[in-house]
């Protein structure tokens, strides 16, 4: 049994490629996407301080940073048993759109466009980024615009541009006095000029093409966040969702009936079956409406061939983008935004486990703490997308790497299989921690 190592390339950290290849009968036995694991935050969290866990824990990753701070708050504030203040989920909520966009436009425009290019055969090799400039100079302004103002909501709401400073259990430590107001909202009207800008661009390229079928998710089990039916990344409820079947839906406190029922370092094992996807194109299944008419009218010039396929991922990007920077904009008008309240006290502990749980842009983030009998914490589980989807990714690029392998030799399977592994956007910084 030979054992083919190659670096995967243009990925949101540093993770391996393997390839089992059995000499012996001339046939691949086995691709894999594989990382690090070293779960370290999960020890060095042990018995700190509650308060300094948000501040902490945004460590984790460069680019969810404000995901991981406010699943943090939100686990602490079930451990404490209060709910924030209206003020305090909105400037959360806007901290997280800032988030998106930069999260987003960061895979869209460095990851996905080169490799949908190559993939459509509108270029035949992936463009270096010079290459991209010169060809899309328009998107090339657009996306890094998009980059800056992610950022800047982020700098406004959180204190800085990454790792939050505002967010803390109970609450968070900000009102946004009207200048900052009037500025992320000038900001939010760019982004959402821009985007209409780049859906229109994604529609016209490859809309009417049919996306390889490589790309296509076998037998996906969606699992994804959402309120009442309707796309919501912060509040809301859990499901599970199989191809036309109604949806299994379960409070956060109830996950261990369907997956990792022990709080220990070993992964996440699913009960209810294998090929489990969250993330963008997850939560495009879970949810019934985006709540904004435009939504509709963008997703129905897509053949039905792509609702299943990954690649459509990039497009839910876009959409998801466009949706939350519009109700942010709605979110701004609200007066509670920058009213003075008073922050919850963390007094009375009425829970040993305490649970939290956001939509990350990668997919579901939850976060779960145990204290032992002094009131310390002694366990610590943070269920990231990245490890959920891994499954996943290992089945379809194995598959993949079977059939170019009748064909093709390994260097082009190594770097055609990557095309798939990419369209997952894997957070590598949060898998391994």
């Amino acid at each position: 049994m030979l054992k083919i190592v190659d670096v995967c390339t243009r990925v949101e950290g540093h993770g391996k490629v393997k390839i089992y290849l059995d000499n012996k009968n001339e046939e691949i036995t086995q691709a894999t996407f594989e990382i690090e694991a070293y779960r370290g935050f999960e020890h060095i969290l042990k018995h700190k301080k509650l308060c300094d866990l948000p501040k902490i824990i945004s460590r984790i990753c460069g680019l969810c940073h404000a995901s991981q701070s406010i699943a943090s708050c939100k686990t602490i504030e079930n451990i404490y048993g209060i709910e924030p203040s209206e003020q305090s989920i909105l400037v959360r909520k806007l901290l997280m759109t800032g988030e998106l966009i930069k999260s987003h436009s960061l895979h869209f425009f460095f990851q996905a466009f080169p490799d949908l290019l190559r993939i459509f055969n509108i270029h035949q090799k992936i463009l270096s980024p010079y290459a991209i400039i010169k060809n899309y100079p328009q998107l090339t302004t657009i996306f890094f615009e998009l980059i800056k103002i992610g950022n800047e909501i982020d700098k406004i709401f959180g204190g800085r541009s990454v790792h939050p400073i505002t967010v803390i259990p109970g609450g968070v430590i900000y009102n946004p006095s009207k200048k900052n107001i009037t500025l992320a909202r000038k900001y939010f009207q760019k982004v959402l000029m821009n985007l209409e800008v780049v859906i229109e661009r994604f529609i016209e390229l490859f809309s009417k093409k049919i996306p390889p079928e490589e790309f296509m998710i076998p037998n996906p089990i969606f699992l994804g966040m959402h309120n009442h039916g309707i796309f919501d990344r912060y509040s809301g409820i859990l499901g599970f969702k199989e191809d036309n079947k109604k949806i299994t839906n379960f409070i956060e406190k109830n996950y261990t009936n369907y997956f990792n029922k022990d709080i220990d370092l070993n992964g996440i094992d699913f009960s209810i079956g294998n090929n489990i996807l969250v993330g963008p194109l997850a939560r495009n299944h879970i949810v019934e409406s985006y709540d904004i008419e435009e939504v509709s009218n963008f997703l129905s010039v897509f053949d039905k061939t792509w609702y299943k396929n990954i690649l459509f991922t990039n497009f839910i990007r876009l959409l998801e983008m466009y949706v939350e920077t519009f109700k942010a904009l709605e979110l701004l008008n609200d007066p509670l935004v920058n009213k003075n309240e008073s922050l919850l006290s963390l007094t009375n502990i009425k829970n040993m486990d305490g649970i939290g749980v956001v939509e990350a842009p990668r997919g579901i983030l939850l976060h779960h703490y145990h204290l032992n009998k002094e009131n310390s914490i002694d366990q610590i589980k943070l269920f990231i997308a990245t490890e959920i989807n891994i499954p996943l990714i290992n089945h379809m690029i194995t598959n993949y790497a079977q059939k170019l392998y009748e064909k093709t030799d390994i260097d082009t399977i190594k770097k055609e299989i990557q095309l798939i592994i990419r369209a997952f956007d894997p957070c590598i910084s949060c898998a391994t921690h």
